[in-house]
């Protein structure tokens, strides 16, 4: 992919705002649009606010790496990968970074100063292109291990998908996998076995791939009680910040012990190696899928499975604009040869 030629960012918005201002006065000077001035100047904003969402994701922003670097603010807002050869490829650590649970995570104030904009309100949001629903069935507690029974269902904007799936059953001292796949219309049934000595928080990973498509791979947890209550939500115990192929933990309790950390993907699954007391290495595996990033333990009498996702998606950074009004513009984007929709949301112009 090539960037634009290096001229500052000011002057490129510049540019598209005036190159609108030409088009709209030459259709006011012909009575075309006399009557409607209103719909014109939200013509102009829809144009302007167009050329800011192509630049941001076309562009590396300045400096060109400032994703890998958890200390850097850019100076410029964008979000492409350098050097890729492929159009819409969206750099994974600018993605994290962006993620106001990631550590790392830059301020809404850094990102609309990056960005550029004043008096406007500035939204972005990623989201996987599948969605997979988990959802437990029945269960039966025999001697020696209980039977649990998962109904799972693969869609995409609401479409039943006809998919590959890859799933792990992690718990305490305890994890499996195996291959199934949904029917064509996107559903799946299947059977986990857990050993009743690994009582405690349970958690079912499942990844789905496109049989279509093998750029559109999803995954999704559900975690679960196994002869135990109902688990706390994900991020009680852990803040996992993934970012420059690194997992960063901070425990967010006191008096815990790690079991250990575990990075899975469609195809592979790894124990995570230490480089510190607290930072793992994620591996890079060059598959059509996200990676997902699980650390177990303990706290007091509570066993713990969390976990975070690299890159950090599902994505909103900054307001989602649910009861108001904004331009809205979306994006396929690749990340790490997995495709990804990409929404970023502007709100009007201040008089």
């Amino acid at each position: 992919m090539q960037n634009m030629p290096s001229i500052s960012i000011d002057t490129f918005f510049a540019c598209a705002l005036m190159v609108s201002v030409v088009v709209i006065s030459t259709a006011l000077s012909a009575g075309v649009l006399t009557a409607h001035i209103n719909s014109l100047q939200n013509l102009n904003e829809e144009e302007y606010f167009r050329a800011i969402s192509k630049y941001i994701v076309s562009n590396c922003g300045t400096p060109d790496n400032w994703g890998s670097n958890s200390t850097v603010i850019p100076d410029t807002l964008g979000l492409a990968k350098k050097d890729s050869l492929y159009p819409n490829e969206v750099d994974i650590d600018k993605v994290c970074r962006l993620n106001g649970q990631n550590t790392f995570a830059l301020t809404y104030t850094d990102i609309l100063k990056a960005a550029r904009l004043k008096d406007i309100a500035f939204g972005a949001s990623i989201s996987q292109l599948m969605n997979i629903s988990i959802g437990l069935a029945s269960n039966h507690t025999s001697a020696d291990v209980t039977t649990y029974a998962f109904k799972i269902h693969v869609s995409k904007d609401g479409t039943p998908v006809a998919a590959s799936l890859h799933y792990y059953t992690i718990a305490k001292y305890f994890l499996s996998d195996a291959f199934n796949s949904t029917s064509n219309d996107g559903t799946s049934y299947i059977d986990v076995e857990i050993p009743n000595t690994s009582n405690g928080t349970a958690s079912l990973v499942v990844f789905a791939r496109a049989n279509y498509d093998p750029r559109i791979t999803a995954c999704e947890v559900y975690s679960f009680g196994h002869l135990s209550p109902e688990p706390l939500p994900n991020g009680t115990f852990l803040n996992m910040s993934p970012l420059n192929c690194t997992l960063s933990i901070s425990p967010n309790r006191f008096n815990m012990t790690f079991e250990r950390y575990y990075a899975f993907s469609y195809t592979h699954q790894f124990n995570l190696t230490s480089i510190s007391n607290e930072t793992y290495a994620i591996p890079m595996v060059l598959e059509n899928s996200p990676i997902l990033l699980v650390g177990s333990g303990s706290n007091s009498s509570d066993y713990f499975i969390e976990w975070t996702s690299y890159p950090q998606i599902p994505l909103e950074a900054g307001p989602s604009f649910q009861n108001s009004e904004c331009h809205a513009f979306d994006y396929t984007v690749t990340i790490k040869n997995t495709l990804y929709k990409l929404t970023l949301r502007f709100g009007g112009i201040s008089q």
